[in-house]
């Protein structure tokens, strides 16, 4: 049997080492300034790409990106001078060494910047790989009922533009309106080039759409877009920047179509809608009262409030027999029809399903019949607005494709817009009922000795200034906290947060800001 020996000495250690343990031996790490910065992926003809920091452990990138992707919200980069090398993202180890782009720029704490990657990467396309890094300087948030926007072109050509354009490396303006206004005058955007960007515009909160046509003209439409209209705060989710929501700062990028045949995405045009074919509605498919359109996928008529509570059935159909799946903000393209003003891009200003029933009875409403044994006939249709006066009903075979709104850019086959928002907005969630409230106080109170202190100027609480570490003597006895708070440079004081020390010592790709919006 062997023996535990303990000298002297070594009773001597452990003394030492157990004072050295006490929780009130701390020390500080200082938390580093941030900037803030958005990348975007503007190459159209190479595979997934990865934007890393290389001289130091840092969240701040864009990983497994693809054409037309970026940072929908601003991310933390540490302030200071950083190099940054773009590579082919991919599980291959050799292609994985790739270098697109390789850059050192200095970033300058609270400031925000953009990363724009753009170009060819295949030899000889002109333009060539390169990055675009715009300095904003630190943003001033729109006043109250108010949104900023600004365009930025990274369109080296417009080619695949539906309808065609002669020149696809013209000049652009970009119209800037409500859904329900229709571009004419003067453009909000006027001649804007590759690689170049407008100054913010400052406009009422609303929905809107950017519509591009070749500078100097007002139709027809290279492209429209729908602007993204974000969400107020819920009791689960801060408010989520956008059109609609006041102090929203938002980029358009414009992005060329995918080369065709390269390993960047390729199609995603969506498919094309009927509308309403049979014969006895042909007066109600597409047809015109003013400037305002009205376009029918079909009907579907229902006999219902049928006696021995009967089920109801379906009587008749007409075209779909379906709603269109258009909301009010949604982009369409329209083609097929006779009359070319009822053609190409439009913006939905409205669903305008309705409903008739026979028998009439003074009880019906907009929405349900009220007679026994009725037909309820339902219409679905939605309505946009155009420019002329052709011929009512329109002639031919209209069909119609649907671009929801949407801060990305799925069809490939056309140039075409992503959004990004530039500035984080304050948050602003609707309180839950007062027991859920008590339980967040009781949680954020933490463990005893540990009870967090007012917020400071930083967006911090006091005492999340830095991290404190218990010293025991040696690396085994630290004990690391939970979470670190990390300062957002792009959102106001009092809404500090903090992201997983151990995710950012493994180079996670989960970004500083964590919440969106």
């Amino acid at each position: 049997m062997s023996s535990f020996r303990c000298s002297a000495a070594s009773m001597s250690l452990l003394a030492l080492l157990g004072v050295a343990c006490k929780r009130d031996a701390t020390f500080i790490e200082p938390i580093p300034e941030y900037a803030a910065i958005n990348f975007v992926n503007a190459i159209p003809d190479t595979n997934k790409l990865a934007f890393r920091v290389v001289d130091m452990v840092s969240n701040a990138g864009l990983y497994e990106a693809p054409f037309r992707t970026g940072s929908t919200f601003p991310v933390g980069i540490e302030a200071g001078t950083r190099h940054i090398k773009v590579f082919f993202d991919t599980s291959d180890v050799v292609l994985a060494q790739t270098v697109m782009f390789d850059t050192t720029v200095t970033f300058a704490a609270n400031e925000h910047y953009g990363f724009l990657l753009t170009g060819f990467s295949r030899a000889g396309e002109n333009p060539a790989i390169h990055g675009a890094i715009r300095t904003d300087g630190i943003l001033a948030p729109p006043g109250a009922g108010k949104f900023a926007i600004r365009i930025v072109n990274l369109a080296p050509t417009l080619a695949g533009a539906v309808p065609a354009i002669a020149d696809t490396t013209v000049n652009v303006d970009a119209f800037v309106r409500l859904i329900g206004g229709l571009p004419g005058g003067a453009a909000e955007v006027v001649n804007l080039a590759y690689g170049g960007a407008s100054p913010y515009m400052v406009l009422d909160t609303g929905r809107y759409r950017v519509t591009l046509t070749a500078t100097g003209t007002v139709a027809p439409a290279i492209l429209e877009a729908a602007v993204p209209p974000g969400s107020a705060a819920t009791s689960s989710q801060d408010r989520i920047a956008g059109s609609s929501i006041s102090g929203s700062m938002l980029t358009a990028v414009i992005g060329p179509r995918s080369v065709v045949g390269s390993k960047a995405p390729q199609g995603g045009r969506p498919s094309a809608r009927s509308t309403d074919t049979t014969a006895a509605d042909a007066a109600q498919r597409v047809f015109r009262s003013n400037d305002t359109v009205t376009a029918q996928s079909g009907t579907l008529s229902v006999l219902m409030n049928r006696s021995a509570a009967a089920a109801d059935s379906v009587v008749g159909r007409t075209g779909t027999g379906a709603s269109t799946g258009a909301n009010a903000g949604d982009v369409v393209f329209v083609s097929g029809a006779t009359q070319p003003e009822y053609n190409d891009w439009h913006v939905v200003i409205g669903v305008a399903d309705s409903l008739s029933c026979n028998p009439v009875d003074g009880g019906d409403t907009k929405t349900k019949c009220a007679a026994a044994n009725v037909v309820a006939t339902t219409r679905f249709r939605f309505k946009y607005r155009i420019a002329g006066t052709p011929a009512s009903p329109a002639t031919g075979t209209p069909v119609y494709r649907l671009y929801p709104s949407s801060y990305s850019a799925s069809d490939f086959t056309i140039p075409y817009i992503l959004y990004v928002v530039d500035k984080r907005l304050n948050a602003a969630r609707v309180p839950r009922a007062r027991r859920a409230r008590g339980r967040r106080r009781r949680r954020r109170a933490g463990p005893a000795g540990h009870r967090r202190g007012p917020r400071d100027g930083s967006g911090l609480r006091a005492t999340a200034r830095g991290r404190a570490y218990h010293h025991r003597g040696d690396l085994a006895c630290h004990q690391f906290p939970r979470g670190r708070a990390v300062p957002d440079p792009q959102r106001p004081a009092g809404t500090g947060h903090g992201t997983g020390l151990v995710d950012r010592l493994r180079g996670r790709k989960s970004q500083l800001d964590g919440r969106a919006g």
